[in-house]
């Protein structure tokens, strides 16, 4: 029998390390407050663990920008810290990923003050160069392009006086992008793998792989008019180059070097599902798995939520394993996106999304707090702390919102630290209702509705491995499909409208679980009635 790699089957949970637990009472998450959750997470049924950066770092981009790839900033604590947190995930029988960013570092890391110095510095090539002024005329010369500084609007070619040229920085000047034709700082970087891999950490999220390689001609990219995420342009040189796929290869063969089964997952920053799929190779020889992004600007829709999902299905390669996630660190988390005021609406939404997340068949990746029903806060212009945020203020585009502190309790500051401390963003005003100590003692919360489906995937192989057939297709707001395993079948059943509808049971079945029938209630074969909102698993 063929054997099943453990990222197929498992749930992933993603923690923001600022935001998750504050040991040290400075307002800010650290590694120690993720070491004493981690049988919280064992409670609710998580697989694996996905931790975005913590690296030392300036925090211009709050650990996007890192200036020591193999070092800890000392605000999440020390060394023997992550040492320790790898060993107390791998004793509890958990993975564990780090985030990857490698398409950039901060303008403070050792290779760029060096680079930066002088062009007859050996780094210098190992970022992208223009000059600023002709050779041969002595007069200054226009930028190279149009591409875009993301998080600050404005053109991404940055200055650099020492040398009189301009480097490349396409999302803050803090953030100066690597140059991967560059063979030493290829190698450089391939170290930074077998560090963290040496350590025993089970993969990588890998960020914005698809920005690796820009255009060696440095053309200026066409016009759109989409707004969000291409800023007005159509992202055709500075990201999907061919070359970038030449590295996600490399990257596989170094990681496939080690035992136990170490997996890639990247970010594909575009809405294009088969560019996003591309990067999975033939299946087995680029990444393991590439987020859809599309997933998380999706509608309320049932239709269109199936029309997205078979387009992801049918653009993965034929061994590709599709994934799936609702809300992260960049996106508002989709308790607000999906979000009424009807509470017992936003609730029935919630546990739809949720059945919809763990019963397709693919990889779940969780955000932190998604299980209780977190949503965005709205953070005032004088406490953010999100570079975008700023620049595109008022607009509500900035990230802080869907990184505010977890709330673990109905206590001042939701547990997150201590009472008396100000936390690094402002907490939620519901905490004191919404809140993991006070839903974990409520059988009918969110928090049990995950930790039932939880336990179910791992009990039915069926929606683990199984295939996946559509059966309504969003039709009269009703998503429908079923997973066929080697041992039985499992449908589900969605009400997306918030009015009754009628669906056909082709034969008799048994609850599995629903937010509106008890567990293992037989329904006969025949015309169902499904409550509005409601979520609906049957075993036949």
């Amino acid at each position: 029998m063929k054997t099943i790699p453990w990222w197929q089957t498992a749930v992933f949970y993603q923690i923001y390390p600022r935001s998750f637990k504050d040991s040290g009472n400075d307002g800010i998450g650290d590694i120690p407050g993720i070491i004493s959750k981690l049988d919280y997470l064992v409670s609710l049924g998580i697989d694996a663990l996905w931790i975005s950066p913590f690296f030392k770092s300036p925090m211009d981009d709050f650990g996007y920008d890192i200036s020591d790839y193999c070092d800890i900033d000392r605000i999440f604590g020390t060394m023997q810290d992550v040492t320790l947190l790898i060993e107390e995930i791998h004793k509890r029988g958990l993975k564990v990923i780090f985030d990857l960013v490698i398409n950039h570092t901060s303008d403070q890391h050792p290779w760029f003050v060096e680079a930066r110095s002088s062009p007859d510095n050996p780094k210098h090539d190992w970022y992208i160069w223009q000059p600023r002024t002709d050779r041969e005329t002595g007069k200054p010369r226009p930028k190279p392009n149009n591409w875009i500084g993301m998080f600050e609007l404005t053109n991404a070619w940055r200055d650099n006086d020492a040398t009189d040229e301009w480097f490349l920085g396409t999302f803050t000047q803090h953030q100066p992008e690597v140059n991967w034709r560059n063979p030493d700082l290829k190698n450089a970087m391939y170290d930074v793998i077998r560090f963290w891999l040496d350590l025993h950490v089970d993969g990588f999220r890998m960020d914005v792989v698809n920005w690796y390689i820009k255009d060696e001609k440095l053309r200026s990219n066409p016009f759109s008019w989409r707004v969000n995420p291409d800023i007005f342009q159509k992202h055709i040189y500075d990201r999907n180059q061919p070359e970038t796929h030449d590295i996600c290869r490399e990257i596989r063969g170094l990681t496939d070097s080690y035992d136990g089964s170490r997996v890639l997952v990247g970010e594909i920053f575009v809405r294009d599902v088969e560019i996003a799929a591309s990067y999975q190779g033939n299946g087995n020889d680029e990444l393991h798995l590439a987020f859809n992004m599309e997933m998380l600007y999706i509608r309320w829709s049932a239709r269109v939520f199936a029309k997205t999902i078979a387009r992801w299905y049918a653009a993965l390669p034929g061994s590709g394993w599709p994934n799936f996630t609702f809300s992260n660190h960049d996106q508002p988390r989709h308790a607000t996106r999906f979000g009424v005021r009807n509470e017992d609406h936003q609730l029935a939404r919630m546990q739809i999304i949720a059945m919809l997340l763990l019963t397709l068949r693919g990889t779940p990746f969780m955000y932190y707090g998604e299980e209780i029903g977190m949503k965005n806060v709205r953070v005032p212009h004088s406490e953010m702390s999100d570079p975008s945020g700023k620049t595109f203020w008022p607009l509500p585009l900035g990230r802080d919102g869907q990184r505010t502190p977890m709330q673990w309790s109905s206590a001042e500051n939701a547990g997150f630290t201590e009472s008396g401390v100000l936390p690094w963003l402002p907490i939620h005003k519901n905490y004191r209702e919404v809140n993991a100590e006070k839903q974990q003692a409520d059988p009918g919360s969110l928090w049990h509705w995950y930790r039932k489906l939880l336990a179910i995937r791992k009990t039915h192989e069926e929606l683990r491995t199984g295939r996946f057939s559509f059966i309504k297709k969003g039709k009269n707001s009703v998503l429908a499909f079923r997973r066929a395993g080697e041992t039985g079948l499992i449908e589900c059943y969605l009400n997306f409208s918030n009015r009754k509808k009628r669906v056909g049971l082709p034969v008799d079945v048994q609850v599995v679980l629903g937010n509106f029938r008890g567990e293992q209630e037989k329904l006969p074969a025949g015309r169902l009635e499904l409550a509005p909102y409601e979520a609906l698993l049957v075993k036949i």
